[in-house]
């Protein structure tokens, strides 16, 4: 019997496992692109075990709506003073995200979320404006939509924190 149909058949195989490895989700190269635009960019990591302290309330709804959200990543403004969030808006606008919500807190602080279902994986990415400074946060994992209002019973204070 010949054996060089079955090497063939293990060359596709380890061929697919290649082409799946390189198109994992990535993130766009908007969000690089800004990222090199402004190097002084600080990040810090935000798990999921870390969110849950923010649900001092004990809301099932706030659990249920970051229940496979991994990590956040959380961007801080450089100390550049020509730093600009104005233009990855107007970027991400044209590269196919939508902004799902933009509200301000009872302080009077900005937040918006945006989403772009085109990519392998929905890919969300969101702005805080506290003070004056802009904060971006790019969430590894998915949002339960339908829980969304639950970030009103999140406490403000506990997520203020996680910005310092």
């Amino acid at each position: 019997m010949d054996k060089r149909p079955a090497a063939l058949h293990w060359v596709y195989f380890l061929f697919a496992v290649i082409l799946f490895a390189c198109s994992g989700n990535q993130e766009p190269e908007i969000f690089e692109q800004h990222l090199k635009d402004y190097p002084g960019i600080n990040k810090k990591y935000i798990y999921q075990s870390v969110l849950r302290l923010a649900n001092t309330k004990q809301d099932p709804d706030f659990d249920k709506l970051i229940r496979d959200v991994r990590k956040i990543t959380i961007y801080f403004p450089p100390e550049d003073t020509t730093y600009q969030v104005k233009t990855l808006r107007t970027s991400m606008r044209s590269g196919g995200y939508e902004e799902l919500m933009d509200f301000r807190t009872a302080k009077g602080e900005r937040l918006s979320l945006w989403l772009n279902e085109a990519l392998d994986k929905p890919h969300y990415v969101g702005f805080v404006e506290i003070s004056g400074d802009y904060y971006i946060f790019d969430i590894d994992g998915q949002l339960d939509l339908n829980y969304l209002s639950a970030l009103n019973m999140a406490d403000e204070s506990s997520l203020r924190d996680l910005f310092k």
